[in-house]
């Protein structure tokens, strides 16, 4: 993966040339950034998970995944989600929401995220239409409860056709084996003009997916590279990587009848920074 703060020059041009390169998109050093890292903390704004002024600490060595909200711990990556989601709500409805819990307290769209824990969840636990589901393993069914929280398997969800306003997926397609598949299936319950908002790991200067993993029509896996894991609260051993994407992505979004923007934040005072702030809205058309 890119490194979080780095400068580079692509195929030996000068520093000068980046600054009318738009893509791919080559990290920049900002002073903000290594500010961040080095103190530990980016400072006071306002959360757009649980929306109240907040202070947001920075931990470990990436400020994707740290610079955390002090109040609902939320992550600068799911305030990115979060973000986003208030906007294309807006879009949608003529409403604005300056953040996910009071978003959750008006909204009237039916609204699927594919996780039943962490920050996003908990504050969309009180919107009208909403819903989850985690995965609890290919020996379960689409639609089953475990434990009082509903399974799916993004590849063959159980939900009827074109019944959500929203999908959200945060980090979750590189973990599943085929994530064209499911894409495909997002495509299947999203109502027209829908979106599906969401992020993964995103090579940024790379055409090419890389594909770590392949699977067998029996589920067996072959590894193509050395086994790459992410944390995941239900499982100690974490979950893995089969996918990581670029470029590519888009395209083939495009094939399953998705039109995708791009978004690449950079909003310090609401804790978004970090050269890699990118979130996917996917559209049906």
């Amino acid at each position: 993966m890119i490194a979080e703060i780095v400068c580079f020059s692509p195929l030996g041009l000068p520093k000068s040339f980046m600054v009318d390169i738009r893509y791919p998109i080559y990290p920049q050093n900002r002073l903000l950034d290594r500010v961040a890292m080095k103190v530990k903390s980016a400072g006071f704004g306002f959360c757009t998970v649980c929306g109240k002024a907040s202070y947001f600490i920075v931990k470990g060595e990436s400020l994707r995944e740290s610079c955390h909200c002090v109040l609902c711990g939320s992550s600068n990556r799911q305030r990115q989600l979060a973000y986003v989601i208030c906007k294309v709500s807006q879009l949608l409805t003529g409403r604005k929401a300056a953040s996910l819990r009071h978003l959750a307290e008006t909204t009237e769209l039916a609204i699927y995220n594919t996780e039943a824990n962490g920050s996003l969840h908990e504050a969309f636990r009180g919107a009208k239409s909403y819903h989850c589901s985690e995965y609890f393993g290919p020996e379960r069914s689409s639609g089953e409860i475990i434990n009082g929280v509903r399974h799916e398997d993004l590849m063959a969800l159980s939900f009827a056709d074109s019944i959500f306003d929203l999908v959200i997926s945060a980090d979750v397609l590189e973990h599943v084996p085929d994530p064209y598949r499911a894409h495909k299936e997002i495509y299947r319950v999203l109502k027209s003009n829908g979106r599906h908002i969401f992020t993964v790991p995103f090579y940024q200067t790379e055409f090419l997916d890389e594909h770590r993993t392949r699977m067998a029509p029996n589920g067996s896996i072959t590894y193509l590279m050395e086994p790459e894991y992410h944390s995941d609260p239900l499982r100690p051993e974490g979950a893995l990587v089969h996918t990581v994407f670029s470029l590519e992505m888009l395209v083939k979004l495009a094939g399953i009848g998705f039109r995708t923007n791009l978004w690449h934040l950079y909003k310090p005072h609401y804790g978004i920074l970090g050269p890699n702030a990118i979130v996917f809205e996917a559209i049906k058309q």
